[in-house]
């Protein structure tokens, strides 16, 4: 038994970690399964409901024995047979209890599909933020080294009296501001990874590079969540209609065939072995004092509330489609600044690096050229990422599943 333990403890520590296997062990976390168990008793329900208006058949058997005999007594009687029962007709409630129950069925089966697609979009969304985080650190790390550089090369120089203490105090408080920014960063990186690998399901070691494809601009689908709250409301709506089937008869036929045999009877020749009964019912309510005209009342109302709910809801995907579209036209224009940017500050920085080293500016100067330059490496890297996230937006707001697009 230890070998395959330590195997599964092997292929977790080892397990890709490319954002498609991201996405795919999330679909097996506990929140899925809870949503699929919700589908699977939901399914079960409107099965068993179904079942339950079939021909109910049922076996019984029950035995006597009398201390005292009276004048048509036995000693001892038994008995034993089928009975068979079914609903002729029961005012629609039948129909409408298993539409109900149909409706409760679909509406856990999209909500378990809805589930699906925000958590593909939660992962790709925590996945680009940590690789923002770790190109932050990345850089500031480069930010470090080079203050320490600067920092040993002017502790040489005021060891030579070529640069005042005031310089060197400063530039050692950079030092230190580097270092709690780097280390806050690396706080930031772990708490990130850990709510990852709560979501994904497995441990992380280093991310590898992944993309989703652009999108082409096509026709959108209805969301799961519309979906699921419509059927929902139809639920709500078949409960109210089978109200009213206690205003209308019930007719019920059934089938009962006995085995009777009887010891010490004083009127046995009065007695049949066996006995087929075949029973029709008819039962219908006459007054309730509106008590099922007054719940279905209030079921129509909560069915009222759920298309309102529902309208609202269709309006909001609209204008997230809108705005996924926007988004994306965003990331475009911040990609095409924070390049400008990038490449600006990195020439502005070898410049004013190689000046400083020749002391013909000072060391603010070098400062704000490396921090300009730090600062829009990571704009660019995260307006990349963020164009990729909006790709992701989209397809989860135009009702597609963003795990078929990702590479």
């Amino acid at each position: 038994m230890k070998l395959p333990l330590l195997l599964l403890v092997s292929l977790a520590l080892y397990a890709d970690t490319s954002l498609p296997s991201l996405i795919e062990s999330a679909q097996h976390n506990e929140k899925i399964t809870s949503l699929e168990q919700r589908s699977l008793a939901a399914g079960l329900n409107y099965q068993a409901t179904k079942n339950s208006y079939l021909p109910r058949v049922d076996a019984f058997a029950n035995g006597f024995v009398v201390d005292r005999m009276g004048g048509f007594d036995a000693k001892r009687s038994s008995a034993a047979g089928l009975k068979a029962e079914m609903i002729l007709f029961d005012g629609f409630k039948r129909e409408n209890t298993i539409n109900q129950s149909d409706a409760f069925k679909n509406a856990a089966r999209y909500d378990l599909s809805a589930g699906k697609k925000a958590l593909t979009l939660e992962v790709i969304q925590r996945y680009f933020e940590l690789q923002n985080t770790l190109d932050a650190i990345d850089t500031h790390i480069l930010i470090h080294d080079q203050l320490n550089a600067q920092l040993g090369r002017l502790e040489k120089f005021r060891s030579a009296g070529l640069a005042s203490e005031d310089t060197l105090m400063r530039m050692r408080s950079e030092l230190s501001n580097a270092q709690y920014l780097l280390e806050d960063l690396k706080y930031q990186a772990d708490r990130q990874k850990g709510d990852l690998e709560i979501i994904s399901n497995q441990k992380i070691t280093e991310l590898k590079p992944s993309l989703v494809i652009e999108p082409a601009l096509t026709k959108t689908e209805e969301l799961d969540t519309l979906k699921a709250l419509r059927y929902s409301r139809d639920a709500k709506q078949f409960e109210a209609q089978k109200t009213d089937a206690g205003y209308l008869p019930t007719l019920k036929i059934e089938d009962q065939y006995s085995y009777y045999d009887y010891y010490n009877d004083p009127i046995a020749a009065m007695r049949v072995n066996t006995q087929n009964k075949l029973t029709a019912s008819l039962t219908m309510n006459l007054t309730d004092f509106s008590s099922a005209s007054t719940a279905k009342q209030s079921l129509a109302a909560q069915a009222q509330a759920k298309t309102s709910e529902l309208a609202y809801a269709s309006k909001e995907a609209q204008n997230n489609v809108l705005m996924a579209v926007r988004y994306m036209e965003r990331s475009r224009i911040l990609i095409d600044a924070a390049q400008s940017a990038f490449n600006a500050s990195q020439k502005t920085f070898a410049a004013v690096k190689q000046k400083y080293e020749a002391r013909i500016v000072d060391y603010v100067t070098y400062l704000d050229a490396l921090h300009s330059l730090t600062d829009t490496t990571n704009q660019l890297s995260r307006a990349k990422r963020s164009l990729h996230y909006a790709y992701s937006a989209y397809y989860y707001y135009a009702g597609l599943d963003p795990k078929e697009f990702v590479q």
